[in-house]
Order: C-alpha cells, then sequence, then structure tokens
C-alpha cells in the first residue's frame, strides 16, 4: 500500500532535478515528529516565478506514476505568492491528504524565516539548492504589538459576558451560544496561548492539545462542552473566574 514515505521518495525523485525547482521541503506532523495514522502530509516547494505551471505538472505527473489522482483541489490561498492544492490517491488511506503548496521563488525571503528549536512550526527539508530554508533565534518581542493587542481585546471580551447571559435570560439557545464562544470561551483560549504558545497566539484550537499542559486543557474543554442554556448560565461565572485567574500570568514582552 501507497504510503508517506513512498510518495515523499517518488516527489523527491521527480522535482530535485529540475533547474527551476529551488527547494522541497516538509511540513506539519513529519517535520515534528507527530505522524500517525491520520496525518496528512504537508508539502512545500519553492519554484521560479515563470515555471509554475511546469512545477504543478511536475507534481502532478508524478503522483500519477504512483496511483489515481482521484481528488484535487485547487484552494485560493491568501498570500499572492503561494499556490496550494490538495491531493488524495487512489488506494491510500483516506486520511492521507496531500497538502502541497509552492511558493514563487520571488517571495521576500524575511517572510518565511523558520525559529531554531521551534517544535510547533518545524520544516523538514527534501532538498535546498538556494538557501531557502533560514532559521533565526527566538526573538518574543517581535510579537509584541499583535500579543498585547489579543490581549486588550480579550480583557474587553472578558467584560462582555453579560452579551451571553442576557439570551440566556431571553431563551435563545443558538445566540447564547454564539454569544458565549465570542465572548467567553475564545478569551480563556487566548490567554492561554499568549502563556504558553506566545508566539502562535493567534492559532486557536489548533493543535492545542498538544501546546498546552493537560489540567489546562480538561478545564478549557470543560468549558467547551455546552449543551443547554443552564449550562451556558453556569459556566459563564466560572470561566470569569479562570479568566481572571489566567490573565495575571500573561507576560506580554
Amino acid at each position: 500500500m501507497l504510503d508517506r514515505t513512498i510518495i515523499t521518495n517518488k516527489l523527491h525523485e521527480a522535482l530535485e532535478p529540475l533547474p527551476f525547482i529551488y527547494a522541497f521541503w516538509m511540513e506539519g506532523a513529519d517535520a515534528i515528529g507527530a505522524v500517525d495514522e491520520y496525518s496528512d502530509i504537508d508539502f512545500w516547494m519553492d519554484v521560479e516565478d515563470t515555471y509554475e505551471e511546469q512545477a504543478v505538472k511536475a507534481v502532478e505527473s508524478a503522483l500519477a506514476e504512483l496511483a489515481e489522482i482521484d481528488y484535487k483541489y485547487v484552494m485560493r490561498h491568501n498570500h499572492h505568492k503561494i499556490r496550494q492544492r490538495i491531493y488524495h490517491l487512489t488506494g491510500t488511506s483516506e486520511y492521507l491528504m496531500i497538502d502541497f503548496c509552492l511558493q514563487l521563488h520571488s517571495r521576500p525571503k524575511e517572510e518565511y524565516i523558520y525559529i531554531e528549536n521551534d517544535s510547533i512550526e518545524a520544516v523538514k527539508v527534501v532538498f535546498d539548492k538556494d538557501n531557502i530554508i533560514r532559521h533565526k533565534p527566538l526573538d518574543l518581542t517581535k510579537y509584541t504589538k499583535w500579543n498585547r493587542h489579543r490581549l486588550d481585546e480579550a480583557k474587553y471580551r472578558r467584560t462582555q459576558h453579560i452579551r451571553a447571559e442576557k439570551y440566556v435570560r431571553r431563551g435563545q439557545y443558538l445566540e447564547a451560544y454564539a454569544y458565549y464562544n465570542k465572548y467567553v470561551l475564545e478569551p480563556l483560549i487566548d490567554l492561554l496561548r499568549l502563556i504558553h504558545t506566545p508566539v502562535y497566539a493567534n492559532y486557536h484550537l489548533i493543535h492545542i492539545t498538544q501546546h498546552i499542559p493537560a489540567p489546562e486543557r480538561e478545564k478549557l474543554e470543560y468549558f467547551a462542552q455546552i449543551s443547554s442554556l443552564n449550562s451556558i448560565a453556569e459556566k459563564v461565572p466560572q470561566a470569569g473566574q479562570w479568566f481572571d485567574e489566567l490573565v495575571e500570568r500573561v507576560v506580554v514582552e
């Protein structure tokens, strides 16, 4: 059965000889050593701007030599120098989606320097012909502005718990649910991120189970599990108390 190693080796063999492809690397589970049976594959490559179409054809031809591409979706990436496609190959696990990002070689290099010894956003280099993959020491001061803004926003939302409570009193579960998530749950997530992953304070719930200590994860899960107006009414004041405890631990340099 096709697996991630076979797929990676095939792409390596097909892409490295091409002069217009400067680097090929992996992110996600493969880069941080967290692969399990449910992991997808996150590939990246750096390509000469004018050879974008040829690079995509090379990728798809290599994949098609392994198995039929039974799923392909071209995503619209927010960055104008990045292209993204999702593939799946016939005969592979339904979870083994191939998330392939192509960055144009003219993308400014300062945008994607990796942090040394980072366990959240790491890179596994397959080949690099032009010093594309670089690392820098962690400097938390670079995140001060954005983290302070996130902290201020969280503090503001803490003052607005009444927004969830009023919909509880009105007996409107859907609205209470929405305001509970926005003004009660999300500020807790932001504080936990600022405490434990300040470089990735905007990651919300992405892999948060791996990023915060078990006792705090279990407590956050408790507040995330709401099924009725009564549970919202019960948890809002408890969440407020926990927020007040957590905010004392936040340090934004």
